[in-house]
């Protein structure tokens, strides 16, 4: 790969997975029940609404929106991730890939998105808790919202030992070997 085909391929994987990571904040935010008044629910609903609203109106047209499950968005996210590899395949491989391998790599990177957004969170929270332990700021409750129920199940494999608390260490090694064993059971690379 020259340095521009890899500059250009790191510019558009760069886009669509900060597209993503939008759309799957937004999907944490209304399931959690966070106010569109709150400061990262006002970012990213502002980011978003660009691209979900005109689709929910059509969608609901006239029914209300406001559900725990945020389908519309799901869909714009698988749609985005097909987008993305049709982009990559034409561009990049040159080829249009078949519709069985774009659901394979589809449904792998809603995987490895999903592992690699909250294990990001859950450093971030493992380091600031050492950095500083008295940390409040409003994406810390947004975090403590999406990692907690993680980081419970963390609990009840490894308990508190002397004081210090490893259940981050399991959840991030769980997490990192989903997202390596999805990765490795693609046909190719993209």
């Amino acid at each position: 790969m020259s340095g521009l085909v890899a500059v250009a391929y790191f510019l558009i994987s760069l886009f669509f997975n900060l597209l993503i990571f939008v759309l799957w904040i937004r999907m944490a935010l209304r399931y959690f029940g966070v106010s569109s008044l709150h400061p990262v629910g006002s970012l990213i609903y502002n980011l978003s609404d660009p691209i979900v609203h005109p689709i929910e109106r059509w969608v609901y047209s006239g029914k209300t929106t406001i559900k725990r499950y945020d389908w519309v968005t799901f869909g714009l996210i698988i749609a985005v991730e097909l987008l993305k590899f049709l982009i990559i395949g034409l561009l990049f491989h040159g080829v249009l890939l078949p519709i069985t391998y774009l659901l394979v790599f589809v449904l792998a990177d809603l995987i490895i998105q999903v592992c690699n957004l909250l294990f990001y969170i859950i450093l971030i929270r493992v380091i600031m808790s050492w950095i500083n332990p008295t940390w409040e700021h409003p994406v810390l409750d947004i975090m403590k919202l999406i990692t907690d129920p993680l980081l419970e199940l963390g609990h009840r494999i490894i308990p508190d030992i002397s004081g210090f608390d490893f259940s981050p260490f399991v959840i991030l090694i769980l997490l990192k070997v989903i997202a390596l064993f999805m990765e490795a059971s693609l046909p190719f690379s993209m």
